[in-house]
């Protein structure tokens, strides 16, 4: 398995508080096992957001417009799509960006 070498900068509490989090439980045995397993979550959480699934269907569907795929390609992609999709998540995701968008213009207009 080849590795990437990837350099993170952390606040020195953080820093302290990971290193304190390693040395009293053992759970992980260095900070570079710890930031794989946080990345690998965060990564599976993000791709369950209702938001990111829009947003692939949106890019998608750019794309379609770019480069013509056959239509039985695209149906096929969609209903892939659409069954990782959470509607009423989806909904959820666009009243709150609804919401907030109103708040914001209403605090700046």
């Amino acid at each position: 398995m080849k590795y990437a070498n990837v350099s993170v900068k952390f606040p020195t509490e953080l820093d302290r508080e990971l290193e304190q989090f390693l040395e009293e439980t053992g759970v992980y045995t260095n900070k570079s096992e710890f930031i794989k397993e946080s990345v690998r979550h965060h990564l599976i959480e993000l791709n369950d957001e209702p938001a990111i699934a829009a947003l692939r269907v949106e890019q998608l569907l750019a794309r379609a417009e770019q480069e013509p795929v056959s239509d039985d390609e695209l149906h096929a992609r969609l209903d892939d799509l659409r069954q990782r999709v959470d509607e009423e998540g989806v909904a959820d995701s666009i009243e709150t960006a609804r919401s907030e968008t109103a708040d914001d213009y209403v605090d700046h207009a």
